[in-house]
């Protein structure tokens, strides 16, 4: 093994620790800032957590191809726990929550993992795919925050809220090509008026 590929297996390495890391940070600090912005806290005012907050969403805009990756991890992960394990450890399990309940947790998982599939191993992302990644990403925070305020069912809303925004980034090619379709092929309703009337 030449010394060159150790080097590139060594960076490659704290690059891995460095996005785990990045990301316990930012649930973290998405984690103070909700609670900041919530409730009524004599460490941190509203309007510190409102900057901290945009601060700490800014950081994770600018630097997805880093974590992007363990997104996915992350919420296939929990698909698969919420249905083969209790959903949380703490209070109760999928047994203390109503089937519909359960249904649309698992169900939210599974959504959001299979939408950030495409995000794993991509090295370019549109400003559409950080906006979606980002905005998907802190959904989920904001969704355990509320766990401890909701209990499981807290979860539910963000989750369904960062749906959306990975929908829109995984038809983006899609829409593109529709929208330059469209733009090659007009449609026009009914015959034109003559150009000197």
């Amino acid at each position: 093994m030449s010394e060159r590929r150790v080097i590139d297996q060594v960076k490659s390495g704290f690059k891995i620790v460095a996005a785990i890391l990045f990301s316990f940070a930012a649930l973290l600090l998405v984690g103070i800032s909700y609670v900041g912005i919530t409730q009524d806290s004599p460490k941190l005012s509203h309007g510190s957590a409102w900057a901290l907050l945009i601060t700490i969403v800014m950081l994770m805009f600018v630097t997805v191809r880093f974590w992007a990756k363990w997104f996915c991890g992350i919420t296939s992960y929990l698909a698969v726990r919420s249905m083969l394990l209790p959903l949380f450890a703490g209070r109760g399990s999928l047994s203390d929550v109503p089937i519909r309940s359960a249904v649309a947790i698992t169900a939210s998982f599974w959504l959001m993992a299979i939408l950030s599939i495409h995000f794993y191993r991509r090295h370019y992302f549109s400003i559409l795919d950080q906006f979606s990644i980002t905005g998907a990403a802190v959904s989920l925070f904001i969704g355990f925050m509320r766990l401890g305020s909701a209990g499981n069912n807290g979860i539910i809303l963000p989750v369904l809220m960062g749906i959306p925004l990975l929908v829109l980034s995984s038809y983006q090619k899609r829409l593109k090509h529709l929208a330059h379709k469209l733009s090659r092929n007009p449609i026009t309703h009914g015959p034109t008026r003559p150009d000197f009337l």
